[in-house]
């Protein structure tokens, strides 16, 4: 049986995991960023930035896991995980979900935080800081939780 993108399988996967520190560490930066102007310095240049990075890390870090899943399903949750190592199959599940959440609070907090001007008011802020802390979160945990994954069972 043929899988899609098989046998670009591995550098996909290599792709997939570089993308996914990136968008670690540019999620992870925004929510710095976001919470200290939160508490009143001066960050406007530094959201901006990792307003657009954090953003097409994820999504691009998406796309290569979208392209590596169907290789992933066939020749490793099907044939290894299921049988004998079920609770790996639902950690990564969970990990496909915190992904998802986080790609939609990463995007959502990144184009709430291209607008916060200086003189914005602080309450205003904190939803900002919330929703990058809380992306960031997230993707810190789906990442841990993919290398927990692919330690325990990597690709052919």
């Amino acid at each position: 049986m043929t899988v899609i993108f098989e046998g670009a399988a591995r550098a996909l996967l290599i792709a997939h995991a570089v993308l996914g520190f990136t968008a670690v560490f540019a999620s992870t930066h925004h929510a710095a960023h976001a919470v200290l102007a939160t508490l009143g310095s001066r960050q406007t240049r530094a959201l901006d930035r990792f307003a657009w990075i954090a953003p097409l890390a994820v999504v691009a870090q998406a796309l290569f896991g979208l392209a590596l899943y169907p290789t992933y399903r066939v020749r490793v949750r099907a044939a290894v995980l299921e049988r004998s190592a079920p609770a790996v199959v639902q950690w990564f599940d969970f990990k496909e979900h915190l992904a998802a959440l986080s790609l939609a609070l990463v995007i959502g907090a990144a184009l709430a935080g291209r607008g916060m001007a200086p003189e914005t008011p602080r309450d205003q802020r904190w939803p900002v800081a919330a929703l990058s802390c809380t992306g960031a979160a997230f993707l810190w945990a789906a990442a841990l939780i993919g290398l927990y994954v692919t330690a325990r069972q990597p690709l052919p």
